[in-house]
């Protein structure tokens, strides 16, 4: 009976230990996981949209991250504005698809077919751009419809998914 009880606490230390890696991974960095994030947004969805626009605020690092200076200060300067508005990703009543369109800051850097589906500004900021980091474009979409609501600038750096949209708006 001992020994059980053992067994147990020690499982229950181990599964308290590794639920916080497993929130933290829960949305890697492959397009699945960004598509499962960008899901909590969906209409119709039951995820506390406040909080989960809070886990993807970027940090001063997670700038540096993606941008080289000065853009990144430029974009964390002006994006305290954004964040303190409140504002949330969401689709329209309707809009229950999601398109996604997956790629990498190198494919954006060396103008692949793939940077035609961003916003033409990514273009303009291409040389500020660091290497190596998954960036995501997104719509909500009506089912059969490829207009909807589009957003730009998701992407996974420092472990975890961030939101750093229109960074062609700051100079």
């Amino acid at each position: 009976m001992g020994f059980r009880r053992r067994a147990v606490i020690a499982l229950a230390g181990c599964a308290a230990l590794a639920a916080a890696p497993v929130r933290a991974q829960a949305f890697p960095p492959t397009e699945a996981g960004a598509r499962a994030l960008i899901a909590q947004f969906a209409p119709g969805s039951t995820v506390d949209v406040d909080a989960a626009m809070t886990r993807l605020r970027p940090t001063a690092t997670d700038y540096r991250t993606v941008y080289g200076e000065p853009r990144a200060s430029r974009l964390e300067a002006a994006h305290r504005q954004l964040w303190a508005s409140g504002q949330v990703i969401a689709g329209k009543a309707g809009q229950t698809e999601i398109l996604v369109v997956f790629a990498s800051t190198d494919d954006l850097i060396a103008g692949k077919p793939v940077a035609g589906e961003f916003p033409g500004g990514y273009a303009k900021v291409a040389g500020d751009l660091r290497p190596g980091v998954p960036i995501v474009r997104f719509k909500f979409v009506e089912p059969g419809k490829t207009a909807g609501m589009a957003f730009d600038g998701l992407v996974h750096v420092n472990g975890r998914w961030v939101f750093i949209p229109g960074p062609w708006r700051v100079d």
